[in-house]
């Protein structure tokens, strides 16, 4: 007898082959992973230096721009004049002044800065530092409208511009304390940061330690807008980016060794392996027991749905010891012993939708609309106004005829028009103030629809739409060809109605179970009848707003003519 692997071998077989190819795969994956990593990480780190770069030289830009624009104060331009016609309290007094709107100044930027404006005609000097406002004339000799670095030999100093205002005897200088940029590099926690002045060839650094070596390497190697680097010292390799700020020669430099990205994906890869091994063990021993708890009762449970499905509803399934699978084969059993009272419930409804198309037909014509006809033949022959008698016969006989061919379950969309246009011709009659329009081409007018859909529409504009607003009402009808629908529309241009309202009423069409006895079946009956000809794809919807009227939409797929066939009877 040839030898057959069991299930069970053969899941081990299985797994073992999947787990030398999880682990190769996962070797080359992580060779992968390592390469693409380090590609990420020098687009990450020169994004983050292009976002400090961009945040250091908006800072300077601000600081800059504020103080021009201060330049233009009428303190200002007019100190000038004071220092030559003024008494000596006006002038102390001006001056104190424009010493509290640079010093409102100072404080409007996030970074400490210092403005001194230099008069050089008057010989007088006004900053927002007193040091500066009451010591000796003595303006800077540094180039003009240049950001310079000024430093001790403690590594302190400052960045100064200086600018000549529009009043030409006016300089304004511009201090930034290096203070503003080393806070800035201790916000910086991605990596190590340094600032590199080129024009000094000077360095200026956060609390965090550069490493010295480093500095001295890169300092001839830095040149252009940005570029990227990669060293080693200390037996450490670094990933270093720069980039220049646009306002000065200030260089954003970001140092980052690469063990501090390779290590954690090391100590992954050890974590993975572990975890493969542990999974291995456990899905052996789930295996072994998955063969006794699952594998039986699928069986059993199989056999069951087996004999069901031949027809066999007495069929259920038994024996199931493994509480899921007895849930499992409960839900079996009770929806076996629910199958015939289903089936029941389907043949009824069925039942239901033949009656309620037949109470559809019956209840088409409205008696109360068939007196107010009768009255009116009544009252125009009792003025011997024989034309209007006769127009009035002619067209209720034609409604009539169209209303009692029950034995026809459908017709033409031009059949249906005519019948409602015998219906608005009868209204218009009774009711001067109503007109309506047909806008339909002989092509749409074509295509058969189930009979007197487009009456209750055109009834409920009247009744809802146009006879509650007390002024002249139009309706309009249209239809129209799309790439696979064929729309028709029914429009009054009525008092309309509310938002609640509307929802209200598009809930109730679509429901399968009248919901809401108010609200009537006429638009319902509509909506079902279409779905029950043409598909769910088709049916009926509406819009509507205060006061601008109604609009009715019955969209018919064309493809579903073979179905609307069907369900007609033809």
């Amino acid at each position: 007898m040839k030898y057959r692997l069991s299930i069970f071998q053969w899941l081990s077989l299985v797994l073992m082959l999947m787990l030398l190819i999880i682990v190769g795969a996962f070797w080359l994956i992580y060779r992968l992973n390592v390469k693409d990593i380090q590609s990420e990480l020098r687009k990450n780190k020169m994004y983050e230096v292009e976002f400090m770069t961009s945040q250091l030289s908006t800072q300077f830009e601000q600081v800059l721009t504020n103080t021009i624009t201060l330049s233009q104060d009428q303190s200002v331009r007019g100190y000038p004049y004071i220092l030559k016609f003024g008494d000596q309290y006006a002038r102390y007094d001006m001056k104190l002044t424009i010493i509290d709107k640079l010093a409102l100044n100072t404080a409007s930027t996030s970074w400490k800065n210092t403005v001194i404006l230099y008069y050089e005609d008057e010989k007088e000097t006004v900053s927002s530092d007193s040091s500066f406002s009451f010591s000796t004339f003595s303006p800077p000799e540094q180039a003009r409208s240049r950001w310079v670095l000024h430093m001790d030999k403690d590594g302190k100093g400052y960045y100064s511009n200086v600018v000549r205002s529009h009043i030409s005897s006016l300089l304004i200088e511009v201090r930034i304390s290096l203070d503003n940029l080393v806070k800035m590099l201790e916000q910086y926690v991605s990596g190590t940061p340094v600032l590199y002045d080129a024009s000094q060839q000077k360095f200026i650094q956060g609390r965090a330690e550069f490493p010295g070596e480093l500095m001295e390497s890169i300092r001839p190697l830095i040149s252009g807008a940005r570029g990227t680097l990669s060293m080693n010292a200390n037996q450490t390799e670094y990933l270093i980016n720069y980039m220049k700020a646009d306002l000065l020669d200030l260089y954003f430099i970001d140092v980052y060794p690469k063990r501090q990205y390779i290590e954690p994906i090391n100590r992954n890869n050890r974590l993975f392996l572990y975890a493969v091994l542990v999974v291995l063990v456990g899905i052996m021993f789930y295996t072994l027991l998955l063969r006794k708890q699952v594998q039986k009762p699928v069986i059993t449970l199989r056999k069951a749905i087996d004999r069901f499905d031949r027809g066999d509803f007495s069929s259920r399934a038994v024996d199931l010891e493994v509480n899921e699978f007895k849930a499992l084969g409960n839900s079996f059993n009770r929806m076996a012993e629910n199958t015939q009272t289903l089936i029941e419930q389907v043949l009824l409804g069925e039942i239901e939708v033949k009656e309620a198309k037949l109470k559809q037909y019956q209840a088409q014509i409205n008696p109360h609309f068939l007196y107010n006809c009768l009255n009116f033949i009544q009252s125009k022959a009792s003025i011997e106004d024989y034309q209007a008698v006769t127009a009035m016969t002619l067209h209720l006989a034609s409604y009539c005829r169209y209303i009692h061919k029950i034995e026809q379950l459908d017709s033409t969309l031009q059949d249906e028009l005519t019948f409602v246009e015998h219906y608005l011709h009868m209204v218009h009659l009774r009711k001067k103030e109503i007109t309506f329009e047909i806008d339909v081409s002989a092509e749409a007018g074509k295509y058969r629809l189930p009979r007197m859909i487009l009456q209750p529409l055109v009834e409920n504009c009247i009744k809802h739409g146009i006879e509650p607003g007390l002024r002249p009402g139009i309706i309009k009808i249209t239809a129209k060809e799309e790439a696979s629908w064929l729309l028709i529309t029914v429009k009054d241009n009525g008092i309309g109605m509310t938002e609640d309202r509307l929802s209200m009423i598009r809930r109730h069409i679509d429901d399968n179970i009248i919901s809401n006895e108010g609200l009537g079946t006429g638009l319902r009956n509509v909506n079902q009848r279409l779905r029950l000809y043409f598909g769910k794809d088709s049916g009926l919807s509406l819009e509507s707003s205060l006061p601008e009227g109604t609009c009715y939409w019955i969209r018919i797929a064309k493809e579903a003519e073979a179905y609307a066939a069907n369900s007609a009877g033809r």
